[in-house]
């Protein structure tokens, strides 16, 4: 019916435009292949760009990581600081205290616990509780009551 009121020759202009649109978009397409063309750089463009996204994405990752780095190694370097000045203190103090070369007692042991304490809360790392297994005991007595 509908082919009826349009009539033969109307049908044959619609095919004829749907055949040239067809052809249209195949010679784009066609062209997309062929170097020099604008949608052929066009696609280029856009690989490029997708490329250059993953490698600022990559340096983005690269430079937090730097940047974490920097910070520890900082807070690293700080931590030593502290430590050698407290170990340095704390040699000095034991060397001049009036019972440096008697034997240990109470507040010498005290004294000394303070120390190892004072860098172990700068520095829990280096502080790892003496391994039985190892057959070592610890380096100083237990707090306690002098007995």
């Amino acid at each position: 019916m509908i082919l009826q009121a349009l009539g033969k020759t109307a049908i044959k202009w619609l095919l004829i435009a749907v055949a040239f649109i067809a052809l249209l978009s195949a010679v784009n397409f066609g062209l997309s292949f062929v170097p020099f063309t604008p949608q052929f750089n066009a696609k280029r463009a856009v690989a490029k760009a997708e490329r250059l996204e993953g490698q600022v994405s990559t340096l983005e990752r690269q430079a937090t990581g730097q940047a974490e780095i920097s910070t520890a190694t900082e807070t690293f370097h700080t931590r030593e600081t502290i430590i050698r000045e407290i170990a340095s203190q704390a040699e000095t103090e034991a060397r001049d205290a009036p019972d440096a070369t008697t034997p240990l007692s109470q507040e010498r042991a005290d004294r000394l616990r303070l120390n190892d304490q004072r860098m172990c809360d700068n520095a829990p790392a280096i502080c790892a509780d003496p391994d039985p297994a190892a057959g070592r005991p610890p380096a100083l007595p237990p707090a306690g009551p002098a007995g």
